[in-house]
């Protein structure tokens, strides 16, 4: 009886997918990510909010991994004031994203392939399912305004292209809410391998996603990713205003 009820939301959220997809489709980025490549000093980084899946309280620790496998990812963060490029000293700095299976801590039941509420998407929240805090975690930046985390690189969920959110705020004060984005053949490298492949390569890519194209293709939120021995080094200098 239940697989029976279950039956008609699964074909229905494959139907809005499939919609989805093909509207998505219409979005052309390319030209937006090729200007937001390079950032003046003066100018902010891209402030997207924190998204529909933040959770307040994360813990304080580099490693966000727990129990979660995936491509290691070592994550440079430097915070900076827009124009004077002097270090945010004692900013606190927040990431947060999903598994290689689409999953968010806090929101394991929303799962990864079912097409969201339409009223939590337009409010930007859902409401939290679980305790859970896996790839979830914050740090205090020191005298040159730095933080490193260690974590996996994402996977991709419904109807998003990989991302890693980042909050920083400082005495309280939210001074950034942005997402960082990965390159393509870097999204194509990770799909390929374990354990991501066992859900093959996601349909959102960073040429049709629609919070790049909201945020105009999103400058100062593409970190500089390299190759590491066992998975990818990226760093990035987040640009913000006091």
């Amino acid at each position: 009886m239940n697989v029976t009820a279950r039956q008609p939301r699964t074909v229905r959220d494959r139907v809005r997918r499939r919609v989805l997809t093909t509207v998505l489709g219409l979005i052309d980025n390319r030209e937006r990510i090729r200007r937001a490549a390079v950032v003046p000093p003066e100018r902010v980084t891209a402030n997207q909010g924190n998204g529909p899946y933040y959770v307040a309280g994360s813990p304080e620790r580099r490693d966000v991994r727990e129990d979660r496998a995936g491509v290691p990812l070592r994550l440079r963060l430097r915070i900076v004031e827009a124009g004077t490029s002097a270090p945010v000293a004692g900013a606190t700095v927040e990431i947060w994203h999903c598994d290689a299976d689409g999953i968010y801590s806090g929101y394991q039941r929303y799962g990864a392939d079912r097409f969201p509420a339409l009223v939590s998407l337009t409010l930007r929240r859902f409401r939290p399912t679980d305790g859970a805090m896996f790839l979830r975690g914050r740090q205090t930046a020191g005298d040159d305004g730095a933080v490193e985390f260690q974590t996996i690189v994402p996977g991709w969920y419904t109807p998003r292209t990989l991302h890693i959110h980042v909050r920083v705020s400082l005495a309280g004060k939210a001074l950034l809410g942005t997402e960082l984005y990965f390159p393509d053949e870097v999204v194509a490298h990770v799909q390929a391998s374990p354990p991501y492949d066992r859900r093959g390569p996601g349909p959102y890519t960073n040429a049709h996603d629609i919070e790049i194209r909201m945020a105009g293709g999103s400058p100062g939120s593409w970190p500089d990713v390299q190759p590491t021995d066992d998975g990818y080094l990226a760093g990035i200098t987040l640009q913000v205003r006091r």
